[in-house]
């Protein structure tokens, strides 16, 4: 019944302790979230109201100041007395033990008091930015005022550099002015905003007033100055060349001149509209058409020293071509006597003649020109240039065919000589023959024989013309080397077949008694030598036979018949 008793009461006291300690647990929270509360209600903010009730703000500025005030009001009158209402209630249901209800409450009171926070912020950031709105456009008005002042002393006192752009500068200046005015007005009157607006345009206007003032003094100096003396130089220098018999053609360079004064003009009426961009980019333009004109005057002054330095050198070089050339159709006409020009070297120097006529005609057309003052020197610098390359062309030409033409002579003797080599050997193949005293030659070796010896003595017969065509005797040349190569082998060939077949005819002497295939073999061997003259055959006959009954014996004949014609070659 104790254990019951103290049990009881353990329980009851933990009871008690946990009441206890849920009820300042959330005595503690009530009164953290009272302290926010106090500190959202303790903001500055009914100060900035005060401070900017005292401005006297209009229009646009004091629209935004009334709906921010008023949001002010509403959640002072409307916000802290609900967030009051939850505390009460937190701190009644706390004092009853109803720890749910209390977290619950507290729950939504700490969303409400994000929510009031937040709205509170909104209002004192957009109060703190109509306070800035103050005092920056103010500050920015007066910094922009300097910036003004400093150029509309620069406009009145430097207003020789702006030209035609100066009454355009005067009218930005005076719309400026009227645009400040205004800003000041907007300011004194309290609408911020509006004043901040007007900035921007200020702003904007000042910027385009500076860069402007900065560009069109160059420009200007550019066209009252550096254009028209430039101009004025090529005219004078262009009369001076006109005075001293230069000549440029179709007058082009006149129009030029017109085109570019034009384009001056043009660009002091773009001035004066104050569109500068597109007076930078004519200005350019004039100076690259500037540049062209004393371009051209140069290119005639250049063309006038080179012409008269050149020409004579070029009249030089036309007369040693004529000389060349008549020179190279003698040699022509008495080497066509004797030899065909199968390259066409005659026609084609007959061409170099009136090409080198056409050169000298051109050269004459010019110095007919210089003498009557109606030189275009550019255009006759550029053709002495053209006839030089072309007369450098034409004596290439003219070196070419003399090359080619001057070794005829010699090819002629060459010719000769190769003529009698194959002549000789032919009479030392013959006579080669000849001494061994064969019982005939094939009816193949003595056709192809007679075919070589037919070459020899048409070469011979073409040389010995009056007029001789050396490209086809050249021709000839190899085809008779060739087949004179050819005859050398088959010769040499024949030569050893026949006396292999004599020393195969020995060596079978010592068969003959024993051996009846030997004989007869020997007996068809001597009948074709004698009576065929096919020699290579006659070998065949023996050597077939032979390597029957002596296997070897062939190779060993052959090997010594050519040691032995090696030995009496040395």
């Amino acid at each position: 019944m104790l254990y019951i008793l103290i049990g009881i009461v353990v329980v009851v006291l933990i009871g008690y302790l946990g009441v206890a300690f849920y009820q300042r647990y959330f005595t503690k929270q009530i009164k953290s979230l009272e302290e926010r509360k106090g500190a959202l209600m303790a903001l500055p903010i009914p100060e900035k109201l005060t401070k900017l009730r005292s401005l006297r703000l209009t229009g646009e500025s004091q629209q935004n100041f009334d709906r921010w005030e008023k949001q002010y009001n509403d959640i002072t009158n409307h916000n802290f007395e609900a967030i009051e209402a939850y505390l009460f209630d937190a701190e009644t249901a706390n004092g009853k033990y109803q720890f749910l209800l209390v977290a619950r409450i507290l729950k939504q009171l700490r969303a409400y008091l994000q929510e009031t926070d937040q709205d509170l912020v909104d209002v004192k950031d957009a109060l703190d930015q109509l306070l800035a709105n103050e005092a920056d456009t103010r500050e920015q008005i007066e910094t922009l005022r300097v910036k003004y002042q400093g150029l509309r002393k620069r406009l009145l006192t430097k207003s020789f550099s702006f030209g035609p752009g100066l009454e355009g500068l005067e009218a930005i200046l005076g719309q400026l002015e009227e645009d400040f005015n205004q800003a000041n007005e907007l300011t004194g009157a309290g609408d911020y905003l509006g004043a901040k607006m007007m900035l921007q345009k200020l702003i904007e206007q000042t910027d385009d007033l500076e860069d402007k003032m900065a560009r069109i003094p160059k420009r200007y100096s550019e066209l009252a100055n550096e254009f028209p003396e430039q101009i004025d130089e090529i005219s004078k220098t262009y009369q001076a060349m006109l005075r001293e018999h230069y000549n440029f053609g179709d007058n082009q360079l006149e129009v030029q001149l017109t085109q570019v004064t034009e384009r001056v003009d043009k660009s002091l009426d773009l001035m004066e509209a104050l569109d500068i961009e597109s007076v930078e980019a004519n200005n350019i333009e004039i100076a690259q058409n500037i540049d062209q004109l004393y371009a051209s005057l140069e290119v005639e002054l250049n063309a006038r020293q080179t012409v008269e330095e050149h020409i004579g050198k070029t009249e030089t070089i036309v007369s040693h071509a004529q000389t060349q050339n008549r020179e190279l159709l003698l040699e022509l006409d008495h080497l066509n006597q004797s030899y065909a020009l199968t390259h066409d070297e005659l026609v084609t120097a007959k061409k170099l003649t009136k090409q080198i006529n056409e050169q000298k005609a051109m050269l004459e057309g010019h110095q007919g020109k210089i003498a009557n003052h109606e030189a275009v020197y550019s255009v006759i610098a550029d053709d002495l240039m053209a006839i030089d390359e072309r007369l450098t062309e034409i004596e290439t030409q003219q070196r070419d065919i003399h090359e080619q033409v001057s070794g005829l002579h010699q090819g002629e003797a060459v010719a000769n000589e190769n003529l009698q080599q194959f002549e000789l050997e032919l009479r030392n193949l013959k006579r080669t023959v000849e001494k061994l005293h064969l019982p005939g030659l094939a009816d193949s070796y003595l056709d192809f024989f007679f075919v070589v010896t037919d070459e020899i003595k048409r070469l011979d017969h073409d040389l010995s013309q009056i007029k001789i065509n050396l490209d086809e005797i050249a021709k000839q040349m190899v085809l008779i080397q060739d087949d004179l190569d050819k005859l050398k082998v088959k010769t040499n060939n024949l030569i050893d077949s026949a006396l292999i077949t004599e020393q195969l005819l020995q060596y079978a002497n010592r068969y003959r008694i024993d051996f009846p295939e030997i004989q007869t073999a020997c007996e068809e061997a001597q009948a074709v030598f004698n009576r065929e003259f096919d020699y290579p055959k006659s070998v065949d006959i023996l050597a077939t036979a032979l390597e029957r009954i002596d296997p070897g014996a062939y190779t060993q004949v052959e090997k010594n018949y050519y040691s032995q014609k090696q030995t009496d070659a040395l």
